[in-house]
């Protein structure tokens, strides 16, 4: 897989090794925290949390101006220091923001970019089971149809399960929520007709689809699990083996990302030329890292603010749901040895 071969790229560059370690470490504070209850283990998961933040910070910043790859090791030792001098005076202001508006702002912001690379690896999944069937020349269309139609199935069982685990949140919630669902219940529907008229029309099936749409709404339903009912919100509250499954969750999907992006190296160097690589992959890693710690600190978030965040998710969802099933129903083309029809 690409992300790989650009995860071998990251891991060659100590700078990346030492933010993927301590990001690594946050967490497993923030885990231990769930289990021991310490209030030097919070205290040790914002300073060491925060100066991390501000590292990443600065290097973003400076960036701009001069390659990371070229600087000396001196050189990040100062912005580490500095780093923890500015964790010491600033981390109250920022874990605790007066507005649980600013807190929403970046966790959408955040969102939007995991997001983004959370379809895509839903759809390389997709099609990579997909072109596995279609090499398969004496029994693709069999299993392909049952493909279709089997993920196709699980997909509308799996919405009236989500249903389910929401019924017993706050009417107005589940209201936003059965609404967000039932929406791309609809949608998913409408795009896998295309699917079947395009097969007609040109005899070409984008059996993936139904498979796609399913991994896309584990993927929802974990976010609004996580995001909408205060699986951290605070720290006393949320199941401690949660906590740990999300944290190999989150931790394979930044791991995701910055392979992805190192991947697309030259890709992204010749498209972005006022943008480097490093500036990218320093940006996303700022969003994770304060969204990540931000959720140890109390922030009781109110119901409207819920509504508004689930409205956020919605747009979120709909966007790269329609994004990736529009685009891949057209483009993707199946890798075949040789000249067959699709």
């Amino acid at each position: 897989m690409g992300f790989i071969a650009g995860l071998k790229g990251v891991f060659k560059k100590p700078l990346y090794i030492f933010i993927i370690s301590s990001f690594t470490l946050t967490w497993i504070l923030i885990i231990s925290n769930k289990f021991l209850s310490s209030g030097l283990l919070i205290l040790s998961v914002f300073i060491f949390g925060g100066s991390l933040l501000f590292f990443v910070l600065i290097l973003f910043i400076v960036s701009f101006i001069k390659q990371i790859n070229e600087m000396k090791w001196w050189f990040f030792a100062i912005i580490y220091v500095f780093s923890i001098i500015l964790t010491f005076t600033l981390y109250s202001t920022i874990f605790f923001p007066t507005s649980n508006l600013f807190f929403i702002i970046l966790l959408t912001i955040n969102q939007f970019f995991t997001a983004f690379f959370a379809f895509r690896l839903c759809m390389d999944s997709a099609t990579k089971i997909d072109d596995y069937l279609y090499k398969k020349e004496k029994s693709r269309i069999v299993t392909r149809i049952v493909e279709f139609c089997v993920f196709g199935f699980f997909n509308l069982w799996f919405i009236r399960l989500t249903l389910n685990l929401f019924i017993h949140t706050t009417p107005s919630l589940f209201f936003v929520v059965f609404r967000m669902l039932l929406i791309m219940f609809w949608i998913n529907v409408v795009l896998m007709l295309i699917v079947l008229i395009r097969l007609i029309i040109t005899k070409k099936f984008s059996a993936y689809i139904s498979l796609f749409f399913l991994l896309s709404l584990f993927y929802a339903l974990y976010i609004l699990i996580d995001y909408l009912f205060g699986a951290y919100f605070s720290s006393e509250s949320g199941d401690p083996f949660y906590v740990v499954i999300s944290f190999f969750v989150d931790l394979f999907l930044f791991l995701y990302i910055l392979g992805t992006v190192y991947d697309r190296v030259d890709y992204i160097q010749t498209k972005l030329k006022f943008l480097k690589v490093d500036t990218i992959a320093l940006f996303l890693i700022i969003m994770k890292i304060y969204v990540q710690v931000s959720k140890f600190a109390p922030i009781n978030v109110t119901e409207e603010m819920q509504i508004l965040q689930a409205g956020g998710l919605f747009i979120i969802f709909v966007f790269f749901n329609l994004l990736f099933g529009i685009h891949s129903i057209f483009a993707h083309k199946h890798k075949k040895k040789k000249k067959i029809e699709n």
